[in-house]
C-alpha cells in the first residue's frame, strides 16, 4: 500500500516551550519530589506482599517504585525538568565515564551522540524512549555501552550513536522521523556507513520511531524520500515498542474498541501505567497533523493496513521485537509482532516472563549492569541478537 506524500518542508522547532512552568508549578513539582523517599520506603515495608516487587532485588525495588512514582504523578513538563534535555543527560554520563561528549549537530534539528569511540565500520543507531517528550536516560545509555563492552570482548568493535531528536511540544509528529531519516541519510551519504553494517534499535517510544523509519521507508511519507530507496539495513530491534497510543486495536478479532487486555491486567504491576501510556498517547496524538488519516499507521502500527509491512525484507534483513509479559504493552507487543512475521522469515520475538516495560534497563538505573535472576534472560538474547547481525554474514 502507499501514501501520498504529504511533507516536504523542514520542521518547525521552538525551544522555548521544553519543560515550561509557572513558579507555583515548579514549586509544586519541588513538593513531590521531596515525598519521593516515602514512596520508596512503604514499596520496600510492603514488597513481600505485593506482586510487582516481591521477587525483585532490593536495589530494583528502590529504582522501579522511584520511575513509577515519577511516571505517575508527574506532568509532561515536571518530566521534562526533572529528567533533563538529551544533551544534558548524556555529557553528564559521558563526564561519569571519562568517555569523549562527542555530538554532531545535523540539519534541521536531530543530533547523534556517541556512545564512546566514533566508529562507523559497524554500527547501532539508538533512538531513545521517553513518549516524545522526555529526554534519553543515563541508564538506557549505561546499557548499551554495556552491550558495546560486551562485543569488545568478543573481539568485534561497534560504534552506537544515540538519535537525539525534538521532544513534545518542541515539536510534533513528524518531526522526530524527519529528523532521524536526516541522520541515517548523513550516515549512509557523508559518513559512508554501508547499510549492510547499520543497525536500528529503539525502545518504547523509540521502539515507535524505529518502525516509523521502516514504514516510511516502505510507504515514503516526505517528498522527496530522504532515505534513499533501496536502502536495505543489516537489522531493526525494538524493545517494549510503543505500538499503540490508544490502547485499542481495531483489526482482526478486535473487541469493540476496548482496551487491548494486558492494559487493565498489567497495570499496577507494570513500571508505566495504563493511565501513562494513553495520557502521553493523547498528547503525541493531538500534536499530529492528521493523527486519524494518513498519519495513523506510521503511529500506530498495529491498526496499519493488513499488508502494510509485506516488503519489510526489502528495508530491513533482520528484525527483533521483545516485550514483558508484565507490561501493559504486552498485546500490542504480540499483534505488532503478528502483522510482522507474516512477511519477514528472520523475525524473532521474545516474551521477557514477568518483565515489565523496558525492564532490562532498569538494572542500570540502581547498577553497573544485570542484577541476576529470573528476569535477566532479555539481555544476553539481545547481546547475541546483535553480535549474530554483524558476525553472521
Amino acid at each position: 500500500m502507499s501514501l501520498k506524500t504529504r511533507y516536504s518542508t523542514p520542521p518547525r522547532l521552538d525551544e522555548s516551550k521544553f519543560g515550561v512552568l509557572s513558579l507555583p508549578q515548579y514549586v509544586w513539582m519541588k513538593v513531590k519530589l521531596m515525598v519521593l523517599p516515602l514512596v520508596i520506603a512503604r514499596e520496600i515495608l510492603l514488597s513481600p506482599f505485593v506482586a510487582r516487587s516481591k521477587n525483585l532485588p532490593l536495589k530494583r525495588i528502590i529504582g522501579d517504585s522511584s520511575f513509577r512514582f515519577i511516571a505517575d504523578y508527574f506532568s509532561a513538563p515536571e518530566l521534562q525538568q526533572v529528567l533533563g534535555t538529551s544533551v544534558g543527560v548524556y555529557s553528564t554520563w559521558a563526564r561519569k565515564e571519562n568517555l569523549p561528549i562527542t555530538i554532531e549537530e545535523l540539519e534541521d534539528g536531530g543530533r547523534l551522540m556517541w556512545i564512546g569511540p566514533k566508529r562507523t565500520e559497524k554500527m547501532l543507531l539508538y533512538c531513545h524512549g521517553g513518549a516524545y517528550i522526555f529526554a534519553v536516560q543515563i541508564f538506557t545509555i549505561s546499557f548499551w555501552r554495556y552491550i558495546q563492552l560486551q562485543l569488545e570482548k568478543r573481539g568485534l568493535k561497534v560504534g552506537i550513536a544515540i538519535m537525539s531528536y525534538s521532544l513534545v511540544p518542541v515539536s510534533q509528529f513528524p518531526t522526530p522521523l524527519w529528523q532521524t531519516s536526516r541522520a541515517l541519510q548523513h550516515l549512509l551519504s557523508v559518513e559512508k556507513v554501508k547499510p549492510s553494517n547499520l543497525v536500528l534499535v529503539g525502545d518504547s517510544a523509540g521502539g515507535n520511531l524505529v518502525s516509523q523509519v521502516l514504514s516510511s521507508m516502505l510507504h515514503p511519507l516526505f517528498d522527496p524520500p530522504i532515505i534513499p530507496n533501496g536502502t536495505r539495513l543489516r537489522g531493526a530491534y525494538m524493545m517494549s515498542p510503543w505500538v499503540s497510543l490508544t490502547g485499542v486495536y481495531t483489526g482482526e478479532n478486535s473487541t469493540n474498541n476496548q482496551l487491548l487486555p494486558s492494559f487493565t491486567e498489567n497495570d499496577h504491576c507494570d513500571i508505566i501505567s495504563r493511565e501513562d501510556l494513553l495520557s502521553w498517547g493523547r498528547i503525541v496524538l493531538e500534536g499530529a497533523p492528521n493523527p486519524t488519516t494518513t498519519d495513523y499507521p506510521y503511529l500506530d502500527p498495529i491498526n496499519a493496513p493488513y499488508n502494510w509491512f509485506q516488503d519489510l525484507p526489502d528495508v530491513a534483513e533482520r528484525v527483533f521485537v521483545s516485550t514483558g509479559g508484565g507490561e501493559c504493552l504486552r498485546d500490542a507487543d504480540r499483534l505488532f509482532f503478528e502483522k510482522i512475521k507474516k512477511f519477514h522469515e528472520e523475525a524473532e520475538f521474545f516474551e521477557l516472563e514477568g518483565g515489565v516495560h523496558n525492564d532490562p534497563f532498569f538494572d542500570f538505573q540502581v547498577a553497573d549492569g544485570p542484577l541476576g535472576g529470573k528476569r535477566q534472560s532479555l539481555t544476553p538474547k539481545i547481546l547475541e541478537w546483535v553480535w549474530k547481525c554483524f558476525e553472521e554474514k
